[in-house]
């Protein structure tokens, strides 16, 4: 009985947990293509490069990690236990 308590505790956890994911994910989604469209914007008037250029794309890609990667450390650093 116990088990099978804990079994159906887990199962509502676990469903929880991928609903939470699912939804972070279409969020993700909903804010990728704006993120990508300003950060293009910024890279092209930044490099002097044409925005069908064929390295843009990579460009954007890299300013785009770089920015999350600090916003990862700073936040990281904010939320630290002390």
């Amino acid at each position: 009985m116990a088990l099978t308590r804990s079994f159906r505790k887990e199962v509502k956890r676990q469903t929880r947990l991928a609903i939470a994911a699912g939804i972070g994910f279409v969020i993700a989604y909903a804010w990728k293509e704006a993120i990508f469209e300003g950060m293009l914007k910024y890279v092209t008037r930044i490099m002097d490069v044409a925005p069908d250029h064929y390295l843009t794309e990579t460009y954007t890609a890299v300013a785009i990690t770089l920015v999350g990667a600090v916003a990862l450390l700073c936040t990281s650093n904010l939320l630290k236990d002390h």
